[in-house]
């Protein structure tokens, strides 16, 4: 630690004494500058998508930054980075630092250090969400409801340019599987008899099979004979065969989305109550289980910010 103090009171010394040197300042004016020393305040913000730095200027001067100054706690190091070259910030303005300026970032706290000789430590994160379910388990029985509440906890460091998420759920993942047996006939045999010499009449029945599993009858003839020889029907065979089929259906209702809008630095959390819907189907499954996905979307990039999974089971 006492590296580090010493490493840290050394470049904002030498910042000043650099600073007081260029502007050839005599006593007076080192006292005007520690005034506006006293007004510096920077919001410097890593944003989560990448190593840029995000500051804003929110004091009444215009701040001059010189150096990234980084802590590392645990092995008790501070690196302190040049900037190439000197970033001017007016006094409500501010600035992306790309890339962090090339900065290595340390397993610690990153700090700016301004010309005047303050630091401000660069907070990871300009937004979070966290996304939770109370209860995380329930049952539905065929065709039942239950409510449940996504618990949001939203921490906004700064205005959003678009602050608008979307929750939406999805219930995929909640199947029911059945099989059905079906029996259709594959074939038909039959057997002929020889009338001779006599009057003979017999009924036939004729069927129409518009799928393999199912023939209707369409009409029935008697057929009445009287010749000398006549070759009949006897018997008829029919051969069977049985398929099995398997269907695949969702049990859960998808809820419908939510949309929140954001319009300022907030930090708030926010209960939302949600039906789940389970359907009404023929079959149902008292072993199936399976989780609904609960997702925190930006509204316009559609990027995922937060989720939330509930475990849903099914009830006799």
């Amino acid at each position: 630690m006492t590296f580090i103090a010493i490493s840290i009171l050394t470049a904002v010394f030498i910042t000043m004494y650099l600073y007081l040197i260029r502007t050839h300042t005599m006593a007076s004016e080192a006292e005007r500058i520690y005034a506006e020393a006293a007004q510096e305040r920077l919001e410097p913000i890593l944003d989560p998508r990448g190593r840029d730095i995000l500051v804003n200027n929110t004091g009444g001067v215009g701040v001059v930054i010189k150096y990234l100054v980084g802590l590392d706690y645990s092995g008790r190091t501070a690196e302190i980075s040049d900037l190439p070259e000197p970033i001017a910030i007016p006094a409500g303005g501010s600035v992306r630092l790309v890339d962090g300026v090339n900065c290595t970032f340390p397993n610690g706290k990153l700090y700016l250090l301004t010309e005047r000789g303050n630091m401000f430590e660069a907070i990871p994160g300009w937004i979070s969400f966290q996304l939770g379910v109370d209860p995380e388990s329930i049952e539905l029985g065929n065709g039942s409801t239950a409510t449940i509440t996504l618990i949001l906890k939203a921490v906004l460091l700064r205005t959003p340019e678009n602050g608008t998420v979307l929750i939406v759920a999805q219930p995929d993942a909640c199947q029911m599987t059945t099989t059905t047996t079906r029996t259709y006939i594959g074939s038909l045999s039959y057997k002929n008899a020889t009338i001779t010499a006599g009057r003979a009449a017999y009924v036939a029945t004729h069927y129409r099979c518009p799928l393999p599993f199912l023939c209707i009858p369409v009409a029935t003839v008697t057929h009445v004979v009287d010749p000398l020889k006549v070759t009949v029907i006897t018997s008829i065979g029919l051969n069977r065969t049985t398929i099995n089929a398997t269907m695949a259906e969702g049990f859960v209702e998808r809820p419908s989305p939510d949309t929140i809008t954001f319009t300022t630095k907030t930090k708030t959390t926010i209960t939302i109550p949600i039906t789940i819907h389970a359907r009404t189907l023929d079959y149902w499954d008292e072993n199936a289980e399976c989780f609904i996905w609960f997702r925190v979307l930006n509204a316009t990039s559609g990027s995922r910010l937060a989720e939330a999974g509930l475990r849903v089971e099914a009830a006799p």
